[in-house]
This record gives C-alpha cells, structure tokens and sequence, in this order.
C-alpha cells in the first residue's frame, strides 16, 4: 500500500467515523493525512469511494487481529475456547475505535455501503465452537448459532461505546467503569448470564 493510500484511510477512518459520509469534509481528510486532494481521486475515484474502502481497510484489520486467536480457541473446550474468542474480539474492536464509529453510521444509513453479513457469512469457526459446546451441553439448545452471535456483538460493541464515557455512568466512587472492566463484566454476562456461573453438567 502506498504511503499517501495508508495515510488517507487512516484519515478518513477517523473522520468518517466522526462524521459519517455526509458530515466529513474531504479537505478535512487531506489536511489530517497531510496529502493533495488530488489523490484521493487518484486511489479511490472520490469521497465515496473513499468511505468504501475505508469501512473495507477497517474490516480487513479486524479479521487479521481476531482470526489467529479464533484458530486457537477453536482448538480448546467450548467454553474456554469462546471465553478466548469473544475476549480476543473484545480486544480486536478496542484497538479499532474508528471501526465502532462507522458502524454507528452505517446502521443509521440502513447499512447501504456495508451490508449486514448474511447468516452463511458469519465466522464458521466460531459457530462450530459455539454447536459443540451446545451438543456437549454447555451452552443453551434453544439458541441459535445466529442469535448467539448477534447477541454477542451487539454486546461487545456496546460495551466499547460504554466504556468510552469513563466513569460518567458509575454508580459509585469506587466503581472501575474503564475499558478492561467494563469488557471483562460484558464477557460474563455473555458466558454465564445474570446467574453467574454455574456447575457444567456433561450428557
């Protein structure tokens, strides 16, 4: 990738997920990366094809972060193994704040850059994980793959979003409202529920 190709998505990640595609100012973009305008159009035809390839760079660098720990939770007990992933998740989607902004636009512009992936679309290593730990009994029968999924992100990102208010919303003085708490609380509730953790009864 060329140096002023990096420099503009950069730009434009910060920007657009600020702004949205209408909001942000194409010399905006060029001033924080510090190119011509011109080569925008030279790369990516103009602002929209920009904000394509800026929603497509920022989700290539999400599946490169997660996808080496989902290869190694998929190695390990159901439960461990979707502990490791949605962890690595987490921590994938804290790294990429610009990612969680435009997503925010798109879901108010009806997602018509970035369709939402269809169900054969979903990562096929975690749904393996996920429907062994249902057939071993880990995880709940009576819900599927898709829903766990959609349920999980929803989470993950809100969590992300949450967590970027600091401790405005804490209900007490005492309370660790960062990032790492607010995730690791996520995570339980997405594991083991508002019950807590129970004992795993094995068929």
């Amino acid at each position: 990738m060329t140096g002023s190709r990096a420099s503009l998505l950069a730009a434009a990640a910060e920007e657009f997920a600020q702004y949205g595609l209408r909001g942000t100012r194409i010399q905006a973009i060029v001033d924080r990366a510090g190119v011509n305008e011109r080569m925008i159009y030279h790369h990516f035809g103009g602002k929209e094809g920009l904000y394509k390839a800026t929603l497509q760079d920022q989700m290539t660098g999400l599946h490169y972060a997660w996808h080496p720990k989902l290869q190694e939770a998929v190695t390990l007990a159901p439960y461990e193994g979707m502990a490791m992933a949605l962890t690595a998740l987490a921590d994938a989607l804290a790294s990429r704040p610009a990612l969680v902004g435009l997503w925010l636009h798109e879901s108010l512009n009806n997602w018509k850059t970035l369709p939402l992936p269809s169900s054969d679309a979903l990562p096929i290593e975690l749904q393996k994980l996920y429907e062994r730990g249902q057939h071993e009994g880990v995880f709940r029968k009576d819900c599927p793959f898709e829903i766990a999924h959609g349920i999980a992100m929803s989470a993950l990102i809100g969590s992300a979003i949450l967590a970027r208010r600091g401790d405005a919303q804490a209900p007490g003085p005492n309370f660790d409202f960062s990032l790492a708490k607010t995730r690791e609380m996520t995570l339980g509730q997405l594991l083991d529920g508002m019950t807590g953790p129970a004992p795993i009864s094995r068929p």
